[in-house]
């Protein structure tokens, strides 16, 4: 009869399992986004084009969104035409050439008597300063190409870009409004894959926790327990609570688990397979005749 009655208190214990409700040792909590980003302008200006809808997936470095860039595009093109001009090195280049073969026929007259000192030595000062103007020019060169190299980038911060894989779900500017410095946020972006969870562990269930523990939990409103895997046990304790936050992270490649839902830490249950709901209860063994 005792084991009878053992039989009906296992199977209400599992039947509160499977149904989603919390018992004794398991903890709740809400299933959150691995990242949330807003995601900011890096310049101020005028928002001319806004290329995605809140609740559509984007891809890392996918663009959101357009500031003006008209004043910046012909800055470029500007800059692009001077970084390819290299008419000055060329001059520079033949004029070093010039006084390089004039000094050295110079220097051979000398040593004939049919060429005086100065002349050489001026010859000389010809060639330094030729080989000065071509280094000069060079120099310009690089600089005209950093330039453009320079605003070419600030023409690609006015469009704004994705930093992660992810869905936009709020967008907080539109066409036509302005983007400042004190205030840049341009639309919000979150990571659903992977998922994460934080939950208020006791001081007491810590201890046999570690990173990259496999933990199952229960989310409210689906049959099967998931799995996921103990990324962060902070080395704080709660003063108030006399909890320890305990981030698991949640595979969510299928797109299925939604952020916001509201789950369990079966501890009890980490590692092992979670029992089934059975119609009945197993029946008693039978005991053998003295």
């Amino acid at each position: 009869m005792k084991l009878a009655k053992a039989g009906v208190l296992t199977l209400i214990a599992v039947a509160g399992l499977a149904s989603g409700r919390a018992f004794a040792g398991d903890i709740e909590s809400f299933i959150e986004p691995y990242r949330s980003i807003e995601v900011a302008a890096v310049e101020s200006g005028i928002i001319i084009g806004v290329h995605v809808q809140e609740g559509q997936k984007v891809e890392k470095d996918q663009p959101l969104a357009d500031l003006n860039q008209d004043v910046l595009k012909v800055s470029v093109d500007i800059a692009k035409a001077h970084s390819e001009a290299v008419s000055a090195i060329r001059a520079a280049e033949a004029e070093t050439k010039l006084q390089t073969d004039r000094h050295a026929r110079l220097v051979q007259l000398r040593a004939k008597d049919n060429a005086t000192e100065d002349e050489v030595n001026r010859a000389q000062l010809e060639k330094d300063l030729a080989e000065a103007r071509l280094l000069a020019a060079k120099e310009a060169f690089d600089v005209k190409r950093l330039e453009f190299e320079r605003i070419r980038l600030q023409l690609a911060q006015r469009t704004v870009r994705s930093p992660l894989t992810g869905y936009v779900v709020q967008i907080q500017r539109e066409v036509g409004e302005s983007v400042g410095l004190a205030d840049p946020v341009v639309m919000t972006v979150v990571q659903l894959d992977p998922l994460l969870v934080t939950f208020p562990v006791p001081v007491s269930q810590v201890a046999g926790l570690k990173a990259g523990q496999p933990m199952r939990m229960k989310i409210m409103g689906r049959p099967d327990p998931i799995e996921g895997k103990v990324e962060l046990i902070s080395p704080v304790i709660s003063a108030d609570s006399q909890t320890v936050r305990v981030k698991v992270v949640v595979p969510n490649s299928d797109n299925k688990i939604k952020s916001g839902s509201k789950c369990v830490l079966l501890l009890g249950t980490s590692g092992q397979e979670v029992p089934k709901l059975t119609e009945k209860p197993e029946a008693a063994p039978k005991t053998k005749k003295q």
